[in-house]
């Protein structure tokens, strides 16, 4: 197996032909994230026009770029789908860990966890961008590896207090 993740682009200038960009395993995010990365009226993450991940590559307009893309629209008529952005809407996303629970089966049972990737979104839209796919999925990995260590607390904390039973 190649070591390293590949992501294709295709190139409209270049009649199809496949860009390859290679970013190694092991490359470790270059910025520490810090949670939510957006809200309020800070619904563009990140400010400035570099990747929040790797820091070398531009993002926004005019460069290419993957986004994730949160949307809310306060619907004025649902038969003909029309509707409007409101600021009586806030978004938010947010990663939730569920534990078993009366009898259901999985692992941390009764544990629960949870990430606010973003929160309060004033009208219900927010945008991440970031450089290339393998830079978006490292800041999934790192929000689902977040995610991962605020049950592991959970799980101490519930484990500690049994104990002290």
């Amino acid at each position: 197996m190649a070591s390293g993740l590949i992501s294709r682009h295709l190139d409209k200038r270049s009649a199809g032909r496949v860009i390859r960009n290679v970013r190694a395993e092991s490359e470790t995010m270059k910025t520490k994230l810090k949670f939510p990365v957006a809200k309020e009226r800070s619904i563009f993450f990140p400010k400035e026009a570099s990747c929040p991940v790797c820091r070398t590559e531009k993002v926004l307009e005019p460069h290419s770029m993957a986004i994730v893309n949160l949307s809310a629209v306060l619907m004025t008529n649902r038969k003909t789908r029309a509707g409007s952005m409101s600021d009586d809407l806030e978004g938010f996303l947010r990663l939730i860990w569920h534990g078993a629970h009366n009898g259901g089966t999985g692992p941390d049972a009764g544990t629960e966890g949870s990430l606010d990737i973003v929160e309060d979104a004033r009208g219900g839209q927010a945008d991440l961008y970031f450089c290339s796919t393998g830079c978006l999925r490292q800041f999934l990995n790192e929000c689902v590896d977040e995610l991962e260590r605020r049950i592991e607390k959970v799980r101490k904390r519930t484990s500690l207090r049994a104990d002290t039973r």
